[in-house]
Parts: structure tokens; sequence; C-alpha cells
């Protein structure tokens, strides 16, 4: 009978618990790093140890017993509780640890100065341990990844705010009609807001556009969830798309877009911070610090090379 825990019973543990979540001791090799006679050895130990049976192996399968699967409840309770103590103790000594689950809109990276990466760098010459796991999703997964824990932070557009989450405003950018270079609509001189309306268009698959786009398109013949998505099929050339102007501006001034109707038929979106309510954790804290120190002004002017066309009035 078991009555102190020793390091070598822990070990024990932590192989049972290992060999119970991949359902067998075969398939717990890999995680273990053990072969199956060594996997085998350190359970008989722990049952001998325990005095009685924790799983039933063998040709006919594996099962745990129902002495084993109230150990194994008890094993998590303990490891989280060990987690939970070390976590602690760290940030006692000022140590930020733990894992972030962040959630991204696509394409980023070509925002005027880059500030998420920038945000990273200040973040990573914390006094911290964190691990950071990076996700690109539509605002929608994002929400949903929250909702279900799966995700710590989103950065995206949120049209519709939802109340069981927060959302902090973070940085504002400029989206304009765009066309390739072969639509009939690159060549056209001057464009006029009916011609531009009546076009095929690619429509945002999440809400935001349609609340802010100051157009009214009749003529939607796809749909599209992510940013690059919008822009392989406004580059088909076979339909007109919004697109942030940084995120467009390359292929302007490689002559493969135009933007079509200048600010008349550009908005202002907003990116957002979104977070669950309650007690975070201090490493998402900071990286939220270091995030907002870097939030810029809206953008009213396009950037160098957007290439816009006059305004239709």
């Amino acid at each position: 009978m078991l009555t102190n825990l020793s390091d070598i019973d822990l070990r024990l543990l932590r192989v049972f618990v290992a060999v119970a979540e991949a359902h067998g001791v075969s398939a717990a090799q890999e995680p273990l790093l053990m072969n199956q006679s060594t996997i085998s050895t350190h359970l008989a130990t722990l049952e001998t140890r325990l005095g009685f049976r924790l799983c039933q192996r063998g040709r006919s399968g594996f099962m745990l017993t129902p002495k084993g699967e109230r150990i194994l409840i008890a094993c998590r309770t303990l490891f989280n509780a060990a987690r939970d103590f070390t976590r602690v103790s760290q940030s006692l000594n000022g140590l930020l640890t733990g894992d972030l689950q962040i959630g991204l809109v696509d394409n980023l990276v070509s925002l005027p100065g880059n500030p998420f990466s920038r945000a990273i760098k200040q973040f990573q010459r914390r006094h911290q341990d964190v691990q950071l796991q990076c996700r690109i999703c539509a605002p929608g997964e994002i929400e949903q990844g929250l909702l279900n824990q799966q995700l710590d932070l989103g950065i995206g557009y949120f049209g519709q705010q939802l109340e069981a989450l927060q959302y902090q405003p973070w940085i504002s950018e400029t989206q304009a009609v765009y066309c390739s270079s072969d639509h009939p609509l690159f060549t056209a001189e001057q464009p006029g807001r009916e011609q531009i309306e009546n076009a095929r268009w690619v429509k945002r698959g999440y809400l935001l556009a349609q609340q802010l786009c100051p157009l009214a398109p009749l003529n939607l013949g796809a749909v599209a969830h992510h940013m690059e998505g919008v822009a392989h099929l406004v580059f088909s050339g076979e339909y007109l798309g919004y697109l942030p102007t940084h995120y467009a501006a390359r292929w302007v001034e490689q002559g493969a877009l135009r933007q079509l109707g200048g600010q008349a038929l550009s908005y202002q979106a907003t990116l957002s911070l979104v977070t669950r309510p309650g007690a975070p954790k201090e490493a998402l804290l900071a990286l939220i610090e270091d995030l907002s120190g870097l939030a810029r002004a809206p953008q009213t002017k396009n950037p160098a090379g957007a290439g816009s066309d006059t305004d239709i009035n």
C-alpha cells in the first residue's frame, strides 16, 4: 500500500497517465520514449505499490479498472496542482510563465511598422518563459476559439461584438476597392461609381465589411473568409474586392492591381484585441500592454504607392 509519494512514485504515475491517455501500452511508447516492456514493468511496479490493478491490458485490449479511473482523475488533479504551484512561485519571482494561444486574422504582417511583430519582440525582452502559439483564423473562428477556451487572445475585425468577450480597439487601417490588370475596369480612364457597383464582387465572409462598406454591390459572385482568399479572386480578373491598402500596395506598385474610387469608396476598419473576461494570465496582460503601446492613430491617407484613383463625387 502506498503511504508516501516519492519521486519514483511520481514518475510511475506519469507513465500511467500517459498510457491511459494513449489508450494502451503500445501507443504510449512514442510519447514516453520507452519500449513496451519497460512501460509494462513500470505499470506493474505501480500496481504493486498501490495494492490494486489499474488497468486490464493484453490481447483482449486496454481498459482502465474502476480504481484506475479514479487514480487517473487524482493524478490529473495532482499534476495540475504542481503546475499551478510552479507558476505561482515563478510569478512571485517576477517571471512570466505558461503558454499563450493567439488567433490572428491573416496578412497583418504588411501593416506599416509591423506592430504585432514589434510587440512580440518587446514581449521577449521581459523576464518571461512563455510559449507563444499563433494561428491564422477568420474573425468568427477567433471568437469561437476564445469562447471554447482554445485561444487566449484574438486580433481581428469584429462587427457584432459578443457580450461574453471583451474588445479593445487597437489599430485602424484603410480598406479600398481593387481590380486586377485582367479586369476590364483596369484600363478604364475613370470608372464611375455605377460601373464599380455593378461589377461582379467577392464578398467577405464576415459582417464587418458589409457594415462599413460605402457601396452596396448586388452582383456578389463569390465569398472569401480570409484576406488572401479575396486577393486570389480579385487576381482572377473576374471580381472586384476590398483589400487593405497596405496589403495591396506592393501589387499596385508592380502594376498588377489598381485601386478604384479613391477615398470616396474606401472605409476605415478597426482591428481589435479580444479576450475572455475574468482573471487573465499575467503573461497575457503583459503582451496586451506591449501591443497597446504600439497602437497608432487611424490612417486617413493611403500609404505611398497605393495608386488610388481620383475620388468619385
